[in-house]
């Protein structure tokens, strides 16, 4: 690789600047890309703008002040195509006040607000577009991000460009690419060479999308190689013990099924054989099972530890909770053959000392086949003697680190992660490329559909009285808050006054009960279980029971400030009614004013009950950070692929690496790939 002191364009000073923004050679230079572009020739209407809304402002400055109100504050003016905009740093220095004064454009990007009846930007990105020569270099301005140690070498945006542009010339000829061209042609992917030229000097914002849809494409191929690298590697694991599924199993396995109180679904069946075939392969076997709420994950889970317990080995059953871990433990006993004598533990944190011991005593000695707990299965206390399958609920409730000290307790051990939080194929494929994913998508039968309506704030008292009306006749309730305490100068409803208010004036004569995060875990299960064995009538609580008990008498759930909340977690809290015989509600106490986004949020939790079609609309309004699980995966971040955008060059470079093996192999050689992945992808000839 072409180092940057080797292109005679840089001074020392400017190279250690570079270099520790790892900036060291040819190819990190040219994917040192513009973190966005302005469009000069666009005027921006900011009557069509609303608060919240994420806006570019270019303007000329008018007024700069700093204030001392207890912490600085330097604000500056700026006029825009007629309109004003104050942009308001806190905690600055007074290098900002040297640069940023009067007269000079600028360029203010970040959330429009309104504060005191004024259009207002707090803390916002900015970049000033003073240079004369960057005025007249056509009307899309790349803005690459100029740390004050760049601004201090003379790096700008400007004197960035100029570098990267001769380097461009200079080596063009050196770049390699690896796409066959027909393929190119096929995907209306640039060639490298022309991406290249296009994302750092586009004619238009068109071409900027053109171009980072190619290097977009490199980014996702390589992540495609790393994938794949991980599952060879497991592949060519031998596991230490081997399922065979018998006719005797079969027929066992069956016999559970008939005798169950409820038909199986379709999915259900087919995740069970799926999942029975797998477990038979020499090499373990890591699968993710998506089930919308209520589509029967745990059975399924069941079935599965039942053949390895049937083979004499042991199954670790990981729940986020100690009362869902409870739960688990007595629908297992319920449902297995012979109860009790199957050899299942329960393993909590607090518990006797004596029982626990002799709890540990049998996992360890292999007497105990399954063992069903909480994050007290990790411990290091917890040993096992043949621990070869792990089933993790909820598997987003827990860390990456947590999931390896459970495996790390067998030897090679399969896996089973299930979540309730469905995820759009695109993620399943980039965030849990190396899990096999397997769908819940049927509901049973039975199941009433979940009455789900928008009301506002000035509607709360019938809310209350249809909330009375459930009671009295044997019904209970939920009522979710966003936040546990009241915030100076938020308008949100808050948990511990609005309980306050309940239990004072609007519900005195009923049973209320307090669930919130702040509470002790042994005080939350106990609320729990009191609200499922009706001793509360209404649970005040904040999103801790998104993960919760099955209660079939609950059949109403109200939901304050709805619209602070994603889409996967108001399903997850719909999800909590909707379990028993009886009509169920999920009420949306919408506040008067809210952003767009909340009202495409609120709309479709409205229109569909299908959790996939959610996780989609909250992928695309929200991004992927957004959704549950996503940021305790371990998988790496993106810095150019948008999958929202870029969702279907994942598959097409899955294809690519179906149909050109070579690809994969010279790939697979490259030292420290992820880092590489990181960085970006263009191969040079030498």
């Amino acid at each position: 690789m072409i180092s940057l002191s080797n292109t005679s364009l840089f001074n020392d000073a400017q190279l250690k600047t570079l270099a520790r923004l790892k900036v060291r050679d040819v190819r990190d230079l040219f994917y040192y890309l513009p973190r966005k572009y302005i469009d000069r020739s666009q005027k921006l209407d900011l009557r069509s703008s609303r608060a919240g809304d994420l806006v570019t402002v270019v303007g000329t400055i008018l007024h700069a002040e700093m204030k001392f109100a207890g912490r600085k504050r330097f604000t500056i003016k700026v006029e825009a195509n007629g309109f004003i905009i104050y942009a308001t740093f806190f905690n600055v220095g007074a290098y900002l006040q040297k640069i940023l004064t009067v007269g000079k454009e600028i360029a203010c990007w970040g959330k429009l607000e309104i504060f005191k009846g004024r259009l207002s930007f707090m803390h916002p990105e900015w970049e000033l577009l003073t240079d004369e020569k960057m005025q007249h270099t056509g009307r899309i301005v790349p803005i690459y991000r100029i740390t004050e140690g760049m601004r201090s070498v003379y790096l700008t945006v400007k004197t960035l460009r100029e570098k990267i542009e001769s380097c461009l010339k200079k080596y063009e000829t050196r770049i390699t690419d690896y796409i066959p061209a027909p393929n190119l042609k096929k995907w209306d992917l640039l060639p490298i060479t022309a991406a290249l030229h296009k994302v750092h000097f586009p004619d238009t914002l068109k071409e900027t999308e053109v171009a980072r849809r190619r290097l977009a494409f490199d980014e996702l191929l390589l992540f495609c190689v790393l994938t794949e690298e991980k599952r060879a590697a497991v592949r060519r694991i031998e596991k230490q013990f081997r399922i065979i599924v018998s006719q005797n199993l079969q027929k066992e396995i069956a016999d559970l099924v008939a005798r169950l109180p409820f038909q199986l679904t379709g999915d259900q069946s087919r995740a069970i054989d799926t999942l029975l075939k797998n477990s038979t392969a020499p090499y373990p076997v890591n699968h993710l099972l998506m089930g919308d709420v209520g589509s029967g994950k745990t059975l399924v889970a069941l079935v599965l530890a039942l053949v390895y317990m049937r083979h004499g080995l042991q199954v670790a059953y990981l729940a986020p909770t100690e009362i869902l871990a409870r739960q688990h433990y007595q629908t297992f006993l319920n449902i297995l053959p012979n109860g009790s004598f199957e050899g299942v533990d329960l393993i909590l944190g607090k518990e006797p000392a004596k029982e626990k011991r002799a709890k540990l005593d049998r996992v360890a000695r292999g007497e105990s086949y399954l063992a069903i707990g909480t994050h007290a299965l990790i411990q290091d206390e917890v040993a096992f003697k043949n621990l070869s399958l792990i089933i993790i609920d909820e598997q987003h409730r827990f860390g990456v680190e947590q999931r390896e000290a459970l495996r790390a307790k067998g030897t090679t051990p399969d896996l089973l992660s299930m979540t309730a939080t469905p995820i759009p194929r695109t993620l399943t494929l980039a965030y849990y490329g190396d899990l096999e994913p397997i769908y819940l998508k049927e509901k049973p039968k039975n199941r009433l559909t979940i009455d789900t309506r928008i009301f506002t704030e000035n509607e709360l008292d019938r809310i209350y009285k249809a909330v009375r009306k459930y009671i009295a006749q044997g019904r209970q309730v939920y009522m979710i808050y966003p936040v546990i305490d009241e915030n100076e100068g938020s308008e949100l409803a808050s948990l511990l006054s609005e309980y306050a208010i309940l239990e004072r004036e609007i519900f005195p004569d009923l049973r209320l009960g307090l669930l919130h995060g702040r509470l002790a875990g042994d005080e939350k299960d106990r609320a729990m279980q009191k609200f499922k064995e009706g001793l509360i009538q209404v649970l005040v609580a904040t999103t801790v029971v998104e993960v919760g008990i099955d209660v079939p008498n609950a059949n109403v759930i109200v939901i304050r400030n709805p619209d602070r909340f994603g889409l996967s977690q108001l399903h997850q809290l719909r999800g909590r009614v909707g379990r028993g015989e009886h009509q169920s509600f999920c009420i949306l106490i919408a506040p008067n004013q809210m952003t767009r986004e909340g009202e495409e949020r609120l709309a479709a939790m409205v229109k569909t009950e299908d959790g996939f079609e959610l996780a989609q609309v909250d992928f695309e309004l929200r991004g992927a950070g957004e959704v549950t699980g996503l940021k305790q995966s371990g998988a790496s971040e993106f810095h150019i692929a948008d999958l929202r955008i870029h969702g279907e060059l994942l598959e097409r470079a899955m294809q690519l690496l179906e149909e050109n093996p070579t690809i994969q192999r010279q790939f697979a050689t490259m030292k420290n790939i992820r880092q590489t992945l990181e960085k970006g992808l263009v191969l040079f000839g030498n």
